[in-house]
């Protein structure tokens, strides 16, 4: 038997902010237009949000462990390349949790859109593509991690599609929620670069094609730097477009004062960061960043 904490440990539960994150956002943008929370909405969808992360945490663990990606990682230690899991554990706790999730967004889908057959449908397919995202990133004959592809991905279920489609459940959407929705995802994509430019070497070594590894250190840098900047002026493009139309001014000062602090936290720690060690320290000052562009966004939304 695997003690308890060994699997909290392999959850990687610092990544979790991330996949609250947007259910948080998208709560508060549909609350703005119509001002309706289903508290029952809300709960599976913060359950199902972390069923995925946690399915994808479990995942990356089993197919980065068997492809020996992990064997040099800097940071926190996998559980199968270090030996506290087998293989054939994680399998099952990948199966457990994939179970978790289809079973999750199935009821999220059928409590938001039971009497809306199209939504219903699209959404449990959207349910499915989430799983299926979640397991491929390092498992199955051509996970897209290795050919470069998981900043896509990333971009897409930890933006647009987990932002607006968290509006969406409650009947809400706006064209103006496209701004926060790219930020959660530039957001997200940030901490994904943070993870693969400590691990650019060791990659590179197990064949792993980040775009990173494909186009360079040098070049992953900038690229850091370009997600946050174009994050922050989308923000700000936000903020003014309600502070115009509502005459809302919290949003603008929360967007000066998150960005005041991003800088500080992150965007300076980073020009000054020059090795894994102090790349992996600002894994978690970024996603909780992002969780707290989330939930400010939300509540100054509707001050």
């Amino acid at each position: 038997m695997v003690p308890l904490h060994i699997w909290i440990q392999a959850a990687r539960l610092r990544t979790l902010p991330l996949a609250f994150a947007v259910i948080a956002l998208g709560t508060g943008l549909a609350f703005k237009i119509n001002e309706y929370l289903h508290w029952g909405i809300f709960a599976l969808a913060v359950f199902t949000a972390g069923a995925y992360q946690i399915l994808s945490n479990y995942a990356n663990d089993l197919g980065d462990g068997l492809r020996g990606t992990d064997d040099h990682r800097t940071g926190e230690k996998r559980a199968i390349a270090s030996g506290l899991i087998t293989a054939d554990q994680m399998k099952r706790a990948v199966n457990l949790w994939t179970v978790l999730a289809l079973f999750g967004g199935g009821g999220l889908s059928f409590l938001a859109f039971q009497e809306r057959i199209p939504l219903l449908v699209l959404f449990s397919l959207l349910n499915v593509a989430a799983v299926l995202a979640a397991k491929s990133y390092t498992m199955g004959p051509k996970p897209y991690a290795y050919w470069g592809g998981g900043d896509f991905f990333v971009f897409l279920f930890f933006g647009l599609v987990g932002v607006l489609g968290s509006a969406n459940l409650y009947g809400t959407l706006h064209w103006s929620f496209l701004f926060p929705a790219l930020v959660a995802g530039a957001y997200s994509a940030a901490v994904l670069t943070l993870n693969n430019l400590r691990d650019v070497e060791t990659d590179a070594i197990a064949g792993k094609r980040t775009l990173v590894v494909r186009f360079g250190y040098k070049w992953g840098r900038g690229y850091f730097k370009a997600l946050l900047i174009i994050g922050n002026v989308l923000s700000l493009l936000f903020a003014l477009y309600w502070a115009a139309l509502d005459g809302n001014q919290y949003l603008l000062l929360f967007h000066i004062a998150f960005g005041v602090l991003l800088s500080r936290v992150v965007f300076i720690r980073f020009a000054r960061a020059r090795d894994s060690l102090a790349l992996d320290a600002l894994l978690k000052p970024m996603a909780l960043m992002t969780l707290l562009y989330c939930i400010g966004t939300a509540l100054s939304l509707n001050l």
